[in-house]
């Protein structure tokens, strides 16, 4: 049985990360991504519609800077992967919240859905994607799990190796 997970929690990693002044930026459409491929660079900072008359703010290139910060105070990757995800999450960049994922390129883990933007990011000599999701998804690992490899931070259900992504 699968269980609900809203996470609520902010990590100590964050606290620099807040207060930075960012507006956002949004990528149209859909992304589909298999373990090997990298992310583009998103666009400059703004605000965009996207679909459906939805707006998303998101400032990715912003995040994964302080993203970049946040993991290099962490002694393990896994431990680096859950500052990601508590910046990616939590950060000015994000202020809509969008359920925020970080999956090894090495591993065997597919990302499909509603996603606003990826972002390519070496963790402590790791190759991973960040994904924001603006709407549902799954994030599927076939391989090896535990944060040195994947996790995601938002309104998610996780049941076994598939993380459900119930909106951004």
């Amino acid at each position: 049985m699968g269980s609900t997970i809203m996470n609520s929690f902010k990590r100590k990693s964050l606290t620099f990360a807040t207060g930075t002044a960012i507006t956002g930026a949004a990528i149209a459409g859909a992304l589909v991504a298999a373990p090997a491929q990298a992310a583009e660079p998103a666009p400059s900072s703004s605000t965009a519609d996207i679909g459906g008359g939805v707006s998303v703010n998101l400032d990715p290139v912003a995040i994964v800077n302080a993203i970049a910060d946040a993991v290099n105070d962490q002694s393990d990757r896994g431990g680096a992967v859950q500052a990601a995800l508590d910046v990616g999450y939590w950060n000015a960049g994000n202020p809509d919240r969008l359920t925020v994922a970080v999956v090894n390129k090495n591993q065997d883990i597919s990302v499909q859905g509603d996603v606003a933007d990826a972002q390519s990011i070496d963790i402590k000599g790791g190759n991973y994607v960040i994904y924001w999701f603006k709407g549902p998804g799954t994030i599927t690992n076939n391989g090896d799990g535990g944060w040195l490899n994947w996790g995601a931070f938002g309104n998610i259900e996780r049941i076994d190796n598939v993380i459900h992504v119930n909106g951004g």
